[in-house]
């Protein structure tokens, strides 16, 4: 409940700063110095928002102590995007020469948030996997749960783990993302055979000779 004040309050901000920006864009309601002063101060609450919305105490609650940082590539690949497509964003507003600039601070922020939540979650290692008694933890945008008594098969290939569930999902674990790979291959290993859960011929050679070449 918490984490959606914040997310309601941080989009708040942001969406009056916009609605300010534009008004002051039309029709000249603020200078152009006191309307970045202003953007500044809003910008810097956002910010601090957009990042505490991932450190509070309520959501550091539901994370297990023991877990396993997962941050694949697309992870980096999309903030990077998304970073880049601002700051070009903002670029073009600066050389455009008219008031139209009064907009460009808004891209810078969202950028810098973007980047700071980013590097949050990597130094906190808040995107991961952990495995619990029946069920595996994922923390990825969002946060799941994958219920033993739900999984129809486990498959392992090209040091990939996929989780196939009865309502036709599929959970894929690339291993070269893994944080500590060989302590979670012989956890998930223990956990499939407390719950009854078995790999095919095939996959189990597969699982086992990349279990002994980490």
């Amino acid at each position: 409940m918490k984490n959606v004040v914040i997310s309601l309050l941080s989009n708040a901000i942001l969406l009056v700063l916009v609605v300010i920006s534009i008004i002051s864009f039309w029709n000249g309601y603020l200078s152009w110095k006191d309307l970045l002063v202003l953007q500044v101060i809003m910008g810097a609450a956002y910010v601090f928002l957009s990042c505490y919305q991932f450190t509070n105490v309520s959501y550091r609650a539901d994370v297990p102590k023991e877990r396993y940082a997962y941050f694949p590539h697309s992870f980096y690949m999309f903030r990077a995007l998304k970073i880049f497509l601002f700051v070009s964003f903002a670029l073009m507003l600066i050389s455009s020469g008219t008031r139209i600039k009064y907009l460009y601070p808004i891209c810078l922020i969202i950028a810098l948030t973007e980047f700071c939540v980013g590097a949050l979650k990597v130094y906190r290692k808040l995107c991961f996997v952990s495995i619990y008694a029946n069920y595996i933890l994922f923390s990825k945008n969002i946060m799941y749960q994958v219920f033993a008594s739900d999984i129809e098969s486990v498959r392992f290939r090209h040091g990939i783990l996929y989780i196939i569930q009865k309502n036709g999902r599929t959970n894929d674990l690339r291993l070269v993302h893994i944080d500590k790979k060989k302590e979670f291959l012989a956890e998930i290993k223990e956990w499939l055979e407390k719950n009854k859960i078995s790999l095919n011929p095939e996959s189990k050679q597969l699982f086992d000779e990349f279990y002994q070449q980490i």
